[in-house]
Formats: structure tokens, sequence, C-alpha cells
């Protein structure tokens, strides 16, 4: 059995994690949920500022694999036969803490999305911040077509980023989308041409280096929080995060390299 592997490749302070199965269109194991996590640790360890999630060989991520060669599936068998209910509630915590581990990275996450972007892979790909999705890529959560639902974070994902509306008619019908469909329904940021996802992706994760450190990190946690939070504590995420920009040191230095005409010199950098 082909297994797989999860690549972690680290160049300019940018993180790069490659769900590498192309054989399978990057279908995930058992093992390969285990191992992202473990990657996303040695992303966590490392100096990366960025990292960029993608997959090998044109596709990136056809989903859960359900060849009987999957143990997950095993693992699912009292489930699927007798309605154990704990075991199925086990099995989606173990997966979905591994996507959480990509969501709860502290540096900004971006979704390189080429070719298949299907059921569990899709879900990989919602829980990063920035998604940049080639046009002709084909994408879906078809679960319910197997009698299955996107639980992986998948249905909450989609309904915050799309309403309940068009969550509920991807999510229900199981259809496949393009790429510029999904950036059209607000699912992707960015949608680029055939071969153009990673070149994207490295642009704005450069774009993205050029902030300070401290002030890009601040103004991520309250992005993520604020979706959760009312206006009113939404306005105090805002400006929490504010302060720990504004008295970090940063600001001095960004202040003083726009008054001297030249690049900032962050901390990190020095």
């Amino acid at each position: 059995m082909d297994n797989g592997e999860i690549k972690f490749e680290l160049s300019h302070n940018v993180a790069t994690l490659t769900l590498s199965r192309p054989k399978r269109r990057n279908a995930l194991s058992l093992d390969l949920w285990r191992e992202m996590a473990k990657v996303c640790d040695k992303i966590a360890k490392s100096d990366a500022k960025v990292a960029i999630i993608r997959g090998a060989g044109g596709n990136f991520c056809s989903g859960m694999d359900l060849n009987p060669d999957n143990s997950a599936i095993a693992q699912l068998l009292p489930a699927i036969s007798n309605g154990d209910r704990e075991v199925a509630e086990e099995l989606i915590q173990e997966l979905k803490g591994s996507i959480d581990c990509i969501a709860n990275l502290s540096i900004p996450t971006i979704a390189c999305v080429e070719g298949f972007a299907v059921g569990g892979g899709l879900e990989v790909a919602l829980a990063c911040d920035i998604m940049v999705v080639e046009e002709s890529a084909s994408l879906s959560l078809p679960e319910v077509r197997i009698g299955m639902t996107p639980d992986l974070g998948g249905v909450a994902r989609l309904t915050r980023a799309v309403g309940a509306g068009r969550a509920a008619d991807l999510i229900l019908t199981g259809r496949r989308f393009t790429g510029t469909e999904a950036q059209q329904m607000g699912i992707s940021q960015h949608s680029t041409p055939a071969g153009g996802a990673y070149n994207k992706s490295l642009e704005l994760a450069d774009m993205i280096k050029l902030g300070a450190p401290i002030a890009v990190g601040s103004a991520l946690k309250a992005i993520r929080k604020i979706p959760d939070l009312n206006l009113r504590d939404s306005l105090r995420e805002d400006t929490s995060a504010g302060v720990e920009a504004l008295t970090s040191g940063e600001a001095k230095e960004g202040i003083m390299s726009f008054v001297e005409k030249r690049s900032p010199a962050w901390q990190e950098d020095n």
C-alpha cells in the first residue's frame, strides 16, 4: 500500500506542508491524519512567519481514504455496523484535532488549492486563514451521498464563510463547484489560472512577511476571534490588538523607517 507522507519544507521563513499521496489524489489515511498534526508541531517550532498548505501531483486532497486498507475505516466499523456513538465521536474528534492543529497555528496559513479538494480535503483548506484556488479546481463536500456529513469542521466553517443558504446548497446536494465559483461565493479569497495557485500563495506569503511580526500576530488573533463575538466585544478585541501592536516597539521602528525612507528592521530580522 502507498501510505504517502506529509512533507515539510522551510524557505525564507515560509513553511510548506504538502499532502503527498498522488496516486490516490492525496487521500488521507489515518496515519497521514496523525502525521499532519506532527508536521504542524514542526511548523510551530520553526521560524516560519507564514505556512502554505498544498497537495502533491496537481491535486490538493480527495479527503478521507475510503478504501479498506485505511485503518480509520476499520476503526469506524463498530459505529457503522452497531450504531456505536462513542466510537464515532472518538474518531471524529481525533481527525478534527489534526485540522485544528492547522487552524490554531499562531502564524497565518494559506491553502493552495489545485485540482481536487473533496470532503475532508476541502475541510483542511477551510481551516486556513486565506484560500487560493485554481479557477478550474473541483471542490465539493459530498459526504451526505455516502451517509455522512462534513463533520471535521466543514459544516461550521463553510456556514460561517458563506451563510446558511449557500452552505445548505453545497452540503445537502454534495455538488461539485469550481475555483471560480468558490471565489464568487466568498469561500476563497483568490482564484488563478491553472498552474498559478502556488506562485500566488508565495506572493501573498511574501506580502505578509513585510508586516511587523507582533502586529501581524495580534491582528490574526483578533480576526480569528471576532466571528464568534457580538459587535461590542469585537470592538474590544480590535482595541486589544491595536494596544498590543502599538506598545510592542514595532510602531516606533515602523514610523522611523517611514520617515527615514528605509525598510523597517523588525526585531526578528536584527
